[in-house]
């Protein structure tokens, strides 16, 4: 019986502390990989910075993390492998023509990463399993560790609200993701290039605010979450 005393409160404990590192993580990410070029390159126009070479200086700065972050893994990791091939191109470009708006290009070019992530949650609601349930073990690891995830996984064979619940999450966040990628093609084409950073970095906050907001409420209301 005192086991029971001494063991029982563990499992929150573990969860709380799943989430914290979770929220640690996506905050270092967005402050290292879009809040600091961006500070970078209007703090050297401020300074008189040419377009380029402001341009220039926040993909350098992003590389270290980037090659830190593929070497950390010791094994291949598509995402970060895509970082730093998209912050190589942009470089070599760079240099190659000396267009500050082929440089700002390929921020829209990077989105379209974030494009293709979105189509195939689409087209993971049709085939196979939501992406949203094989991105969600993820967290569910973190939260509530291994054991907790297997629980929260199985819900998909016997529970339909469940499934109902996963597929919807999955459409909203996929077509949200594909919609943030056109407009931001879109923009990067057609604004002054000083407004390009801030207005693609608003765009990102601002539809990934909606999507977090939906997905946390979503997620509560019909009970999806680990």
């Amino acid at each position: 019986m005192n086991t029971t005393e001494t063991n029982a409160p563990a499992p929150a404990v573990d969860r709380a502390d799943g989430v914290r590192r979770l929220v640690r993580a996506n905050i270092a990410t967005l402050a290292l990989d879009l809040a600091l070029p961006m500070a970078l390159y209007y703090g050297l126009r401020a300074a008189g910075v040419s377009q380029w070479w402001a341009l220039i200086a926040g993909i350098v700065a992003a590389v270290p993390r980037a090659v830190y972050q593929l070497a950390k893994r010791g094994k291949v990791d598509l995402m970060a492998l895509f970082t730093v091939s998209i912050l190589v191109f942009s470089l070599v470009i760079g240099l190659l023509t000396g267009s500050p708006r082929a440089l700002a290009v390929r921020e829209g070019w990077a989105g379209v990463f974030v494009g293709l992530l979105g189509v195939w949650m689409i087209v993971s609601i049709f085939v196979g399993k939501p992406a949203l349930l094989v991105l969600g073990r993820t967290i569910a690891v973190t939260k509530t560790g291994e054991a907790g995830a297997r629980v929260w996984e199985s819900r998909w064979n016997h529970d339909q609200k469940f499934r109902r619940g996963t597929r919807v999450l999955t459409a909203v966040w996929g077509w949200g993701l594909l919609v943030d990628c056109v407009v931001g093609l879109v923009l990067t084409y057609t604004l002054p290039i000083d407004l390009i950073p801030v207005v693609g970095t608003g765009q990102f906050y601002a539809v990934l605010a909606i999507l977090v907001a939906f997905h946390f409420g979503y997620t509560k209301k019909v009970d999806l979450r680990a």
